[in-house]
């Protein structure tokens, strides 16, 4: 799932409503097992395509209690798959790796850049199970061969995939927050003063996380950041008497009022880039006050 950021705050992706052209269902369970996962089928051969509907048609009619039911949405090209990656919502990608305008690993890694946080078992062929076997080293689920492919095992396949790859992602996210409270908790004691100082600072919170979040997407963008703007924020605090303890207790007070993120990419993004800005400005009101006191 891929959302980005935008000046204004965090964007929600869409997620697609009802049934569009091409997607497919499997069949109705009638055991109470109503679990729907949304797959991407990147496949360029229509004879491959079926195949795939044909498997898990077999398997998604409630024979089998433990498995899921299947909406497949195939595209053809790996562009196809990246432009929907960036507007609508799935549990996983089944992905070919060979593409009209894509071959071999390359193919799983652009899909893995846009979509880190989502579960990829790649299809390969007769030859191709050693590149299978190099993309889980990548970080692909699975790889399943197109030769020996049958219902069961695809969607055994897919559901445990999308089970691991909430799981890597939970974990990813807990170890995240840790590092980020004991983040917090040394700027906490770097910010430590008496009741009252500092206070003035604080009044520039609304302007620096914007300013933040503004850094965040420039970079991420390819842009040069804001850096005059970090400069202008820079000046406002040296007018204040802020000093580095004024800049850390401002940032802390951003980090804290950080919302909830909706991939652990956009978090991963935002703290590396929080960081950069808090160094830069620091750097910057060093300068303005060495400029002052040399002038």
């Amino acid at each position: 799932m891929h959302a980005s950021l935008h000046d204004g705050g965090i964007a929600t992706p869409h997620a697609s409503h009802g049934t569009s052209p091409g997607e497919f269902h499997g069949k109705p369970r009638s055991d109470g097992h109503d679990k729907l996962l949304r797959v991407l089928l990147v496949e360029d051969s229509e004879a491959d395509q079926v195949l795939v509907r044909e498997n898990a048609d077999s398997s998604g009619n409630g024979s089998i209690a433990h498995l899921p039911r299947l909406r497949l949405t195939p595209v053809g090209e790996l562009r196809q798959a990246i432009d929907l990656l960036s507007r609508e919502r799935f549990d996983a990608v089944l992905l070919d790796l060979n593409l009209p305008d894509s071959i071999g690993m390359e193919t799983f890694l652009r899909i893995h850049d846009r979509a880190p946080d989502l579960a990829i078992v790649v299809l390969t062929g007769l030859d191709d199970d050693a590149m299978g076997a190099d993309t889980i080293r990548h970080g692909a689920q699975d790889f399943l061969s197109k030769g020996s492919l049958d219902g069961p095992l695809l969607l055994r396949s897919l559901r445990y995939a999308v089970e691991r790859q909430r799981l890597i992602n939970e974990l990813d996210r807990t170890r995240r927050r840790r590092r980020q409270e004991q983040e917090i908790q040394s700027l906490e004691k770097l910010s430590h003063r008496t009741p009252g100082d500092g206070l003035r600072a604080l009044s520039l919170e609304r302007v620096y996380s914007e300013l933040v979040r503004h850094y965040v997407v420039t970079t991420r963008e390819g842009r040069d950041p804001p850096r005059e703007e970090v400069r202008n924020v820079a000046t406002r605090l040296m007018a204040m008497h802020a000093g580095a303890r004024d800049v850390v207790l401002l940032h802390l007070k951003m980090l804290r009022g950080t919302g909830h993120w909706t991939t652990t990419t956009e978090e991963r993004a935002f703290s590396q880039d929080a960081r950069l800005v808090l160094v830069e400005l620091l750097g910057h009101l060093t300068d303005l006050y060495r400029e002052r006191a040399q002038s």
